[in-house]
């Protein structure tokens, strides 16, 4: 089964309309086993309880937690049968799948937003693009190296030369995104 929840981070039905389309175009579909039931959230540490329930770890941890200090039972929160025990064993084949799924996705919209930036792009799609370059430097510092390794940091800067005051700035504070705390960056931009 497949599901319509995004990637983990946000939740589609609450982005605001200067969200970008590109996080939720896949060239993959989420499937439903890399949902945890209780987020309703991509995985990025699945693990599996004692009867076989696999969940996000935070949350089950939470469910834990809330149990203890409720004084409830300790029960699985999908079947509602008592748990004996709160170990988790962590899920590396699924851990795995999911990183796989989201490296391709994110390459093919990383891809979708390079075709973005662009002088004859339209304002909104070169807007959502710079969004969505800032979104996934903020996800992670290694991102910033996949950024300038696709030659989007000049294209970034050519983005400053537009007429549109608004692209103008957002490019600014695409470009400031990307190359906080990285001496490399810098250089290049």
């Amino acid at each position: 089964m497949m599901s319509s929840s995004w990637d983990g981070s946000n939740d589609p039905g609450s982005q605001s309309d200067d969200s970008f389309m590109f996080e939720r175009m896949h060239i993959e579909p989420i499937y439903d086993a890399f949902v945890c039931p209780l987020t309703k959230q991509v995985m990025r540490d699945p693990v599996t309880s004692e009867n076989g329930q696999t969940f996000e770890r935070e949350a089950i941890e939470k469910w834990f937690k809330e149990c203890r200090e409720s004084g409830r039972k300790l029960v699985c929160p999908l079947t509602l049968r008592e748990l004996k025990s709160t170990e988790l064993n962590p899920s590396m084949a699924l851990r795995n799948t999911i990183e796989e799924w989201t490296a391709r996705n994110e390459a093919a919209q990383l891809d979708m937003a390079r075709r973005s930036l662009n002088t004859g792009s339209p304002e909104k799609e070169t807007l959502q693009a710079l969004r969505y370059v800032q979104h996934i430097c903020h996800r992670s510092r290694s991102n910033k190296h996949v950024v300038r390794s696709a030659g989007l940091i000049p294209m970034i800067v050519d983005m400053l030369k537009s007429g549109s005051r608004k692209v103008r700035c957002r490019a600014l504070e695409t470009l400031r995104i990307v190359v906080e705390e990285d001496d490399e960056n810098k250089v290049v931009a």
